[in-house]
């Protein structure tokens, strides 16, 4: 079996697990994908594979989850997202990745920690304030590491979002976010599309189909406890696999 092989194996076994998980969590898509596709393609087009793969996944899965998304969550959210973007945009372009990608996750990780103190002591926080903080982090972290999980995560933490309205309202913030933070890549850091033969884009497509399938199945098993406690480990490992990159690049390794 040829090293090709092998990574595209590795790849598509990546795409799978990350499908099951955005099928039941309502993330994880970009998380699980970002920090390996960096190591494997390069910075530049491991984050631009999954800006474009993080739009199909939640765009096939939207239908299966319209009823429970909750819109007005996304009227403050998306706008502020979006507005940011071309600033963190420009940032990257002008940056060296590898200071970035420990900033953004030195931050999420802070954020991370800080939502779940807020949670022991039961406090609640859910107004604009919060939801523009919400919309300046997720925005920033999909520009800058490929990636708007975990401030998503910090947000359902601390308004006290139940957990199956949090998985359906992301969907349609992923297809916006993705398709957003491509045209920004594209647009400040030049970036180009990944050039890969057509049977990859197919083959991406149905394992995606696949792990939505199968994150259906163990979805009705799972209990609302455990899906909030996965999707508060994923943004951790999100985060801490982004730190990583970032001392990688950084020291040159």
């Amino acid at each position: 079996m040829g090293e090709d092989t092998v990574l595209l194996a590795v790849v598509f076994g990546l795409i799978l697990v990350a499908a099951v998980l955005q099928r039941i969590t309502g993330l994880g898509f970009a998380m699980m994908l970002a920090p390996f596709l960096v190591v494997i393609l390069g910075p530049h087009t491991g984050v631009m594979l999954t800006n474009m793969l993080s739009f199909v996944a939640p765009l096939l899965m939207i239908g299966l989850v319209w009823r429970d998304i909750e819109w007005r969550r996304l009227l403050l959210i998306a706008p502020v997202a979006l507005l940011v973007m071309p600033l963190f945009g420009w940032i990257a372009a002008v940056s060296s990745p590898g200071p970035l990608y420990i900033a953004v996750a030195s931050l999420v990780l802070l954020g991370l920690t800080l939502s779940l103190v807020v949670s022991r002591i039961h406090a609640r926080a859910d107004g604009p304030v919060t939801r523009v903080l919400t919309g300046v982090g997720a925005g920033g972290g999909v520009v800058l590491a490929g990636v708007g999980g975990p401030a998503m995560t910090v947000y359902a933490v601390v308004s006290q979002w139940n957990v199956r309205a949090f998985a359906a309202t992301l969907q349609p913030l992923w297809i916006l976010f993705s398709a957003a933070g491509f045209l920004t890549k594209v647009t400040f850091s030049g970036d180009e599309i990944p050039m890969f033969p057509w049977w990859f884009w197919a083959g991406s497509l149905v394992v995606i189909v696949l792990g939505l399938g199968l994150g259906t199945l163990i979805g009705r098993w799972a209990r609302d406890a455990a899906v909030r406690r996965l999707v508060i480990f994923l943004a951790f490992v999100g985060a801490l696999l982004s730190l990583a990159t970032g001392l990688r690049e950084t020291m040159g390794l």
